[in-house]
C-alpha cells in the first residue's frame, strides 16, 4: 500500500457493491477495494445487483455499463429509487463513453473507462464516498435549519400575539375617545402606547419609540411597558414619567447604545388642562374645535436613555383644551414613509392628512390618515408605524 493511500483510507468501513458480469474484473475490485478496508459484496449480473440492492444499504455501487438483460444504468435507477444518497459509479468500455455521460446525467456520481486501474479505482471510490458524506451532512443541515425555521416562525406567532396584547384596543369613556393603529415592520416592532386612567378626573396618555425593530425592539418594549405601569401608578407629572424612565432605561440598557423617544400626555378633565412632555419624539398635533385650526405640540427633551440626566433637566408645557378638540400622537416611522423618488412624507405630508380627517370620528380619522401614508410611500415598509388620536368629549 502507498503511503498516501493509507493516510486517505477511511475511518470507517463503507459498504460497497460490486457489478460486473467479468469474472476476472469483478474479482480484482473487490481484492482491490477489501485490502482498503471497504466491506465489499459482489454480483454478476443487473438482476442480481437489483435485489441485493433491495436487501442492502449501499454507501457505493460499481457497476458495469453493458451486462445482459439489465444494465448499469437500470442498476443506477434502482439503487437511486432506493436511496437518493447511494453513490453509484459506472464503468464502461471506450465505445460507450456517450452512455457513461448519460448516465451521469441520470444521477451517477462519475463514471470510469475500462481497463480500470488500482490507484483510478480507489480514488473514484474515495470521492464517491466523501460527496455522499457531504450530501448527507447538508441535508442534516437543511433539517436543522428547516427546525430552527419552524421554531422562529412559532416563536414570532407568540410574540406577534403578546405585542398586540400589550397595545391599547379603540377607547371611549365620558371624556374621551381613543382610536390607536399599529402597523409594525416585521410583525413585531419597538413601538409602544398605553392609556392609564388613574381617576375619573384624569389620564394618562403616552407613546414610546424604541430604536430597532423586530424581536430585540419588541422584547424591550415589553420590558419598558412593566416600568411603564409601575411608574404610572403614583400619578407623576408627564416631566417626571420622562425622567423615571430615562432613569430606568440608562440603568437597564444605557451600556448597549439603546434609545427610545416618548410622548407623555396628561388630561385633566375638571380643570380642563393639557399637559405634556416629549423626549425627542414628533411633535404632536393638537386640533382646536372652536378655531378648527392644528398646531403642534414640541418635543423638548433629550432622547431618552442618552445619559443620566437630573429630574429638573425635564421639562414639561400645558394647553387648555375644550369638548371637541382632538390631539394625535404618532411615531416617526409615519413621518419617514418614502415615496419611490425617496421623498418623506414628512410633517407637511401629515399636516395636509390630518386637515384632511381631523373632523371625522376618531377610528376612520385613524384609519384615513394610515391610508394616505400607505398610499404615499413605496412597497418597502422601512419603520414601525403608530398612531393614536384622542378626541375630548
Amino acid at each position: 500500500m502507498h503511503e498516501s493511500d493509507r493516510e486517505s483510507s477511511p475511518t470507517t468501513s463503507a459498504k460497497i457493491l460490486v457489478a460486473d458480469d467479468d469474472f476476472f474484473n469483478r474479482k480484482y475490485y473487490r481484492e482491490v477495494l477489501k485490502r482498503e478496508g471497504y466491506v465489499v459484496d459482489e454480483v454478476s449480473s443487473g438482476e442480481e445487483a437489483i435485489d441485493s440492492i433491495a436487501k442492502n444499504d449501499y454507501e457505493l455501487i460499481l457497476s458495469d455499463l453493458q451486462m445482459y438483460k439489465i444494465g448499469g444504468l437500470d442498476v443506477l435507477r434502482a439503487a437511486k429509487e432506493r436511496n437518493p444518497n447511494t453513490q453509484v459509479v459506472i464503468m464502461t468500455g471506450y465505445g460507450s463513453i456517450p452512455t457513461a455521460v448519460k448516465s451521469i446525467q441520470q444521477g451517477a456520481f462519475d463514471y470510469l473507462p475500462k481497463p480500470v486501474t488500482r490507484d483510478m479505482l480507489l480514488m473514484h471510490v474515495r470521492k464517491a464516498i466523501e460527496q455522499r458524506e457531504l450530501q448527507l451532512r447538508l441535508q442534516e443541515q437543511q433539517q436543522r435549519l428547516e427546525l430552527y425555521k419552524k421554531m422562529i416562525e412559532r416563536d414570532l406567532k407568540l410574540a406577534e400575539k403578546v405585542q398586540a396584547s400589550l397595545v391599547p384596543k379603540n377607547f371611549e369613556n365620558e371624556n374621551i375617545a381613543v382610536a390607536i393603529q399599529y402597523h409594525p415592520t416585521l410583525g413585531i416592532g419597538g413601538d409602544f402606547c398605553s392609556i392609564y386612567n388613574g381617576s375619573r378626573d384624569h389620564v394618562h396618555l403616552n407613546m414610546v419609540d424604541v430604536t430597532g425593530h423586530g424581536i430585540a425592539a419588541a422584547l424591550i418594549v415589553n420590558r419598558v411597558s412593566n416600568e411603564l405601569n409601575n411608574i404610572l401608578k403614583t400619578n407623576p407629572k408627564p416631566q417626571n414619567i420622562l425622567s423615571s424612565m430615562n432613569t430606568f432605561f440608562y440603568d437597564t440598557f444605557g451600556n448597549m447604545g439603546l434609545f427610545l423617544t416618548m410622548m407623555s400626555l396628561h388630561l385633566d378633565f375638571a380643570k380642563r388642562i393639557l399637559t405634556y412632555a416629549g423626549g425627542a419624539h414628533p411633535a404632536a398635533l393638537f386640533f382646536c374645535a372652536r378655531e378648527k385650526s392644528l398646531s403642534l405640540l414640541a418635543s423638548k427633551n433629550t432622547i431618552i436613555g442618552f445619559d443620566k440626566s437630573p429630574q429638573n433637566k425635564f421639562s414639561q408645557d400645558k394647553k387648555k383644551f375644550e369638548p371637541g378638540d382632538k390631539i394625535v400622537v404618532y411615531t416617526d416611522g409615519l413621518l419617514e414613509a418614502e415615496d419611490k423618488e425617496k421623498h418623506e412624507f414628512g410633517i407637511h405630508g401629515l399636516l395636509a392628512s390630518a386637515n384632511a380627517h381631523i373632523t371625522e370620528p376618531v377610528v376612520q380619522a385613524s384609519e384615513h390618515i394610515i391610508q394616505d401614508v400607505c398610499d404615499f410611500r413605496d412597497d418597502f415598509h422601512r419603520d414601525d408605524i403608530m398612531i393614536m388620536i384622542v378626541e375630548i368629549l
